[in-house]
């Protein structure tokens, strides 16, 4: 994104995703008593004084090489934050008040003085002024005299840390007529499905690189991870944010705090994303489990592209064709959103996905004229009429197109009541197939009511009163010209 980088670093458990959280000034991150529940960095842009940068929470550099209990997943967040910690400007090396100076603090200090990097010590849990005022000659030692007391819970001591971090980042060049170039608008695309999927080595292909950690144990992601990345299509680039979300589990299976936080971070991506990229196990198609979440994408009403993913094992065993007349029949309810087949393990394509994404980045630009629009509904209307209710029907008068993403329309009718379910969703698809084709776009259709007269605003009614008077006015002197031209006879 071209802003310096600020790396929150420290050994587990003392408390940099609070920090991190504290910093931005809302929860982003899991905050757990839990020793390590942060495994991939999870980064946000910030600012602080009219300085900008990247902050990034890490995982914590753990275990001693010596120790025999090691973590799987220690190795890879070790690798994960050296790589952070190479890219960043400063360094906000995290201890812990309460604790002071552990082997494994000496341990992340030797590792620090390798790398060479610019480091402000947070002493966190710095509760009361004694502690505070001990913390500098506690902490002394490792070698680092930037030393600032904070409190997460207590929301003390960030301002001071963050006004010694900005003075160590790097001078922003401005333009010589002093304005800034505005950041792209970035397309937010949120991988989704149940654990175990695939979401994170489809996250790494699209990126190019080892991103977020991969393995074969359900639930490594637990954050819901934000990258920016401008996506290549032949000569077109595609500014996007991906965001990498946690294998949504059943609520029954949930038996963890920290799993209940990573279920709640997936939904709430699956709102603030423009697009859902909702990943299926193609050797275990259509499970009660996916059902759940397209229901959860359908109902947040976002453009969604499915991917079936490990083709390469579920060829073995299906055709394309008949694994396709599977999934529509299984999910009729996704039957809007594309369907690809993919491995996320080979790359097998998956370069048309960001095809496809362009392709809809096109079509959520796309507003319907309302003149364009009435003809579309009274041809459609007239081709296929819709069903008596009784000895009345459905009837509308007037429609438009009020917004996109999703996109929304007006109709205005004679009474919502008459409309069936079913003619709803015939009208939806023929508005889909007709202006978003492929693009896996939701349509929210929007029924009112003619208002009566007698119950409407005062300005309608004084319209509706001119309009009375001049029809009057116009029936009076037609009758004058038929009587004049002998048409009509007086008395």
């Amino acid at each position: 994104m071209g802003l310096p980088v600020v790396a929150i670093v420290g050994r587990p458990n003392v408390g940099k995703s609070a920090l991190f959280n504290y910093i931005l000034s809302k929860r982003l991150s899991i905050v757990h008593e839990q020793s390590g529940v942060t495994r991939d960095p999870v980064m946000s842009p910030c600012e602080h004084y009219g300085r900008k940068f990247l902050l990034v929470d890490t995982g914590g550099l753990g275990t001693h090489p010596k120790e025999k209990n090691v973590d799987l997943f220690d190795g890879m967040i070790r690798e994960q934050v050296m790589q952070v910690v190479a890219d960043a400007s400063v360094l906000i090396w995290v201890v812990n008040c309460q604790e002071g100076i552990t082997p494994q603090d000496e341990e992340v200090a030797d590792f620090l003085h390798k790398t060479g990097k610019t480091v402000v010590v947070a002493a966190n849990k710095a509760d009361n002024d004694n502690v505070r005022k001990q913390a500098f000659g506690l902490f002394a030692p490792l070698g680092y005299l930037d030393i600032h007391a904070v409190c997460c819970t207590h929301t003390y001591g960030a301002g001071l840390l963050m006004d010694a971090v900005v003075e160590h980042l790097p001078k922003q060049e401005e333009d010589a007529e002093g304005e800034e170039e505005k950041e792209p608008k970035r397309l937010k695309i949120a991988v989704v499905g149940r654990p175990n999927v695939g979401k994170s080595s489809l996250v790494n292909r699209l990126l190019g690189n080892k991103r977020v950690m991969v393995s074969d144990i359900p639930g490594t992601t637990r954050d819901a991870i934000d990258v920016p990345v401008d996506l290549k299509y032949n000569d077109e680039i595609l500014p996007a944010t991906i965001i990498d979300t946690a294998g949504m589990r059943r609520k029954k299976q949930i038996d963890s705090v920290v799993e209940f936080f990573s279920l709640s971070r997936s939904e709430t991506a699956i709102k603030r994303a423009d697009i859902v990229l909702f990943m299926i196990d193609a050797t275990d198609p259509c499970t009660t489990q996916e059902c759940r979440i397209g229901r959860v994408i359908v109902d947040a009403r976002k453009c969604c592209i499915m991917l079936a993913n490990k083709w390469d094992i579920a060829s073995k065993t299906i055709k394309e064709k008949e694994f396709i007349q599977h999934v529509r029949e299984r999910m009729p309810f996704m039957d809007h959103a594309p369907l690809h087949i993919i491995s996320a393990l080979n790359g097998y394509r998956l370069k048309g996905i960001v095809g496809h994404l362009l392709h809809v980045r096109e079509q959520m630009g796309v507003l319907i004229p309302t003149g364009v629009f009435n003809q579309f509904l009274q041809d459609t209307f007239a081709r296929t009429p819709p069903p008596m209710s009784g000895t009345k029907r459905f009837k509308c008068y007037y429609g438009t197109m009020k917004q996109n993403n999703p996109p929304k329309f007006v109709l205005f009718c004679n009474k919502r009541s008459l409309c069936p379910a079913h003619y709803m969703q015939f009208l939806q698809n023929q508005i889909r197939d007709a202006f978003f084709p492929e693009a896996g776009l939701p349509i929210v259709m929007d029924l009112r009511e003619r208002t009566k007269i007698d119950e409407a605003d005062d300005t309608r009614k004084a319209a509706a009163g001119v309009k009375r008077v001049k029809e009057k006015e116009y029936q009076e002197e037609h009758r004058r010209v038929q009587r004049r031209r002998g048409y009509i006879k007086k008395g």
